[in-house]
């Protein structure tokens, strides 16, 4: 991908982001709602979550973007995170807005109900990747149109 098809993807793309860090008992990988805003990805979790209190002692993280259903595209890479407790709430705003979009909605005011927790994660690329397996697996049925039926193991 180009670099504004990577900022495209990355504005527009509503999956999560698979984070990986490194916690007291060894690596974890955890999904995050994540608004882009070059050159940072932006994720927010309470200030005593598992990840926020990792990532304050060890920033170094690898992250996943991508689609999960035919044709394949994504961003991966590398970076350092920061725990940022004063951008909490415009994180929490931004993702709320990205991926639930409806301020009434009860998800959205349970997570705006504990906003003083949230602490938000500033990710830093330093290394990426992207790919976009469009043209290859051009007329492929998705995986809902297959049912999700894959062979028997």
């Amino acid at each position: 991908m180009t670099g504004a098809e990577i900022t495209a993807f990355l504005s527009g793309v509503s999956v999560p982001m698979r984070l990986s860090f490194e916690s007291s008992n060894g690596l974890l990988v955890i999904p995050l709602w994540f608004h882009y805003s070059s050159p940072r990805l932006l994720a927010c979790s309470p200030r005593e979550s598992v990840v926020v209190r990792s990532l304050q002692e060890r920033p170094e993280v690898a992250f996943d973007i991508s689609t999960n259903d035919v044709p394949y595209k994504g961003v991966r890479g590398r970076g350092l995170a920061s725990c940022l407790a004063e951008e909490g709430a415009a994180v929490l705003d931004a993702v709320l807005a990205r991926y639930v979009a409806d301020e009434s909605h009860s998800l959205s005011r349970w997570l705006r109900a504990r906003v003083e927790r949230e602490v938000a994660i500033a990710i830093s690329p330093s290394w990426f990747t992207s790919w976009d397996f469009s043209e290859r697996m051009q007329g492929l049925p998705s995986v809902s149109q297959r049912g999700g039926k894959g062979p028997a193991i």
